[in-house]
């Protein structure tokens, strides 16, 4: 895994989550408990020595904080960047997660990343099937378009979205068959240079 032809990319689902106490957020933006958190810690250790190019996460606090724990584990720590196209599915209409100066809170090394679909206030819908296909096309044609054959990204989300993001990236219809994602689970796609796509490995 040091050394790679492919463009790689590891889907990586939040950790344990609790819901009772949201504190200033939206009721769907649930915090780690003790456990996630120490999850946190052993996926970060896990990945440490693994080299990537990039670290996008969703704007939810429990995707932003698993993404941190991974960051925070290198020596050198990364530039973790927020993209609210991967916030869970079914969040409450109108809410994209927190913003930039509530997250650097966590992890000050942290900035908002392009805006994927031009729009100032993030309006996009995460409800309907139609609207959350659109959504990782537009995730998944952004991590190809920016980066090449060689390197290797993490994206931090939630199981909603990834059963969405996965088979977008594998080119198949989603739900066509579905994932059970654990928490923290890891899921590796390469894109090839012959344009074909592997599914390296599913719910590490």
């Amino acid at each position: 895994m040091e050394k790679i032809d492919s463009l790689q990319v590891f889907f990586i689902r939040h950790a344990q989550t609790d819901y009772n106490d949201i504190g200033d957020r939206d009721p769907s933006d649930g915090e780690l408990t003790a456990i996630g958190e120490q999850q946190c810690i052993d996926l970060g250790n896990k990945l440490k020595d693994l080299p990537f190019s990039a670290y996008i996460t969703s704007s939810l606090l429990r995707s932003f904080k698993t993404a941190s724990g991974v960051c925070n584990a290198r020596d050198e720590k990364p530039l973790l960047e927020i993209c609210p196209e991967l916030i869970e599915c079914g969040c409450t209409p109108g809410y994209y997660g927190c913003s930039e100066a509530y997250l650097q809170r966590f992890y000050p090394k942290t900035k908002m990343c392009e805006k994927l679909f031009g729009t100032e206030n993030y309006e996009f819908g995460c409800e309907a099937f139609e609207d959350n296909v659109l959504r990782a096309q537009k995730v998944i044609s952004y991590i190809k378009n920016r980066f090449s054959f060689g390197e290797r990204v993490a994206v931090f989300s939630h199981h909603g979205m990834l059963e969405y993001l996965i088979p977008v990236a594998l080119g198949v219809e989603p739900h066509v068959f579905r994932f059970s994602l654990d928490n923290t689970s890891t899921t590796v796609v390469d894109f090839c240079h012959d344009g074909n796509t592997v599914l390296r490995y599913v719910n590490k």
